[in-house]
């Protein structure tokens, strides 16, 4: 998913449908779950950074809709309240020595 840049198994399969049959029962698996994955990453994480000092950035842009009551399909209140739109969360980390 990070190599593919895409969460969407047919994609990630380049139109192998065996192997996106695999991809389907690895993640439909009852022991494969969001925080056992989440878990996994944190572990290699860990390991790659000790003894190195870390310098991790965060970003949140608000994407703005002009929008009508009735069309604003799911967007959420950003901004003070007065605005609907989406917000976007994006983060970058430099391991330094």
């Amino acid at each position: 998913m990070v190599v593919g840049k895409t969460v969407c198994l047919r994609q990630l399969s380049r139109g192998n449908r065996a192997l996106e049959v695999r991809f389907n029962r690895f993640l439909g698996h009852d022991k494969v779950t969001v925080e056992r994955i989440i878990e996994s990453w944190s572990e290699s994480t860990v390991a790659a950074v000790e003894g190195r000092h870390v310098l991790a950035i965060q970003d949140t842009s608000e994407i703005h809709f002009n929008t009508t009551p009735q069309r604003r399909r799911g967007l959420g209140e950003i901004g003070k309240g007065n605005n609907h739109g989406v917000l976007a969360a994006s983060a970058a980390g430099c391991g330094c020595r």
